[in-house]
């Protein structure tokens, strides 16, 4: 039990720290951003909202999942427990549908980095809309597998012969009977097959940046195109940490098809999820200049002596 009470402690250390630090980093969109980049804000303070939800969903449920057959059951150790499983099961289908869109989100980021190279900047208005659009998958994933949800006792019947030395008497049980239904077979694959366009398409995305800013004949400036590198730093660098995601598909297939399985498996499965939204804010402090700046005199406790023009600290003042 010691292990399994380690384990969440760090974990509920890790989603606080998760939500802190995507928290900053909304305040820094808001009102510590370049003008010249006002609109991508609408895809930061989306991606740090999905983060610091998906965060606190995490240190909400603190699930154990156990996959076995065809059979999934998630055991609840949070605050979620205090309500209810059904309550247990909702939160843990947010923090899914979050950690999805997240995913989705990360491929519009680049997929906007490239159209503004090559088009003018859209209106605000019209990359709502595609995020909108966007979001779908996810809103549909959480209206469909919300549907999926069984008995606890037809959880535990089904767990029981693949786990015949686990005692669920006194735990919040909730879970899917048959993850062959439609309702949760679309779950299961947004969050495990389409991982592998989303990340091909990142990656492509990627390459077709790069080689527009090493192109001399795009009519850009110096700081302009700065800018762009910078946050196709912080992007590259963001695209690295869903690797994580993928150790968890990984061993989610061998719990699901019963070629391995352990307790740290079952613990790691969804709450190891977190680590993505603890490190991705990162990504912008130490690679986008202005929010680096920031961070340095918050840290600090000083002020950057430099000229006027580039050490004032308002909306829209920071140099490249």
């Amino acid at each position: 039990m010691w292990p399994d009470t380690l384990y969440w402690i760090f974990i509920g250390i890790i989603d606080i720290l998760a939500i802190i630090l995507n928290a900053i980093l909304i305040y820094f969109a808001l009102y510590r951003t370049p003008k010249m980049v006002r609109v991508y804000t609408t895809l930061i303070i989306n991606l740090a909202f999905t983060d610091c939800c998906s965060a606190f969903l995490n240190f909400f449920v603190q699930q154990r999942m156990i996959p076995s057959g065809f059979t999934i059951g998630y055991i609840s150790n949070g605050w979620c427990k205090l309500i209810g499983y059904r309550f247990c099961f909702l939160s843990h289908n947010l923090m899914a549908h979050f950690i999805v869109h997240s995913n989705y989100s990360l491929v519009l980021s680049f997929a906007y980095r490239y159209y503004i190279l090559r088009k003018p900047e859209p209106r605000r208005k019209t990359l709502l809309i595609v995020l909108f659009f966007t979001y779908l998958p996810s809103f549909l994933q959480l209206v469909l597998y919300q549907f999926a949800e069984s008995d606890p006792s037809e959880i535990v019947r089904l767990l029981q012969p693949y786990h015949p030395t686990y005692n669920f008497t006194g735990l919040t049980v909730s879970g899917v009977a048959d993850i062959r239904s439609v309702y949760a077979l679309y779950k299961i694959l947004q969050m495990t097959v389409m991982t592998v366009p989303i990340f091909s398409t990142i990656l492509f995305l990627r390459n077709k940046i790069i080689n527009r800013l090493l192109y001399r004949g795009i009519n850009i400036s110096i700081n302009t195109k700065s800018l762009h590198s910078q946050l196709l730093m912080a992007l590259t660098y963001q695209a690295l940490l869903p690797t994580l995601y993928s150790i968890n598909v990984l061993m989610y297939v061998l719990e699901q098809f019963g070629v391995y399985s352990t307790a740290f498996f079952e613990n790691f499965l969804m709450s190891g999820l977190v680590l993505i939204p603890f490190f991705s804010p990162f990504t912008s402090f130490f690679f986008f200049t202005p929010y680096k700046r920031i961070l340095l005199g918050m840290v600090l406790k000083k002020i950057d002596k430099r000229p006027a023009a580039t050490s004032e600290t308002g909306p829209g003042s920071f140099p490249i």
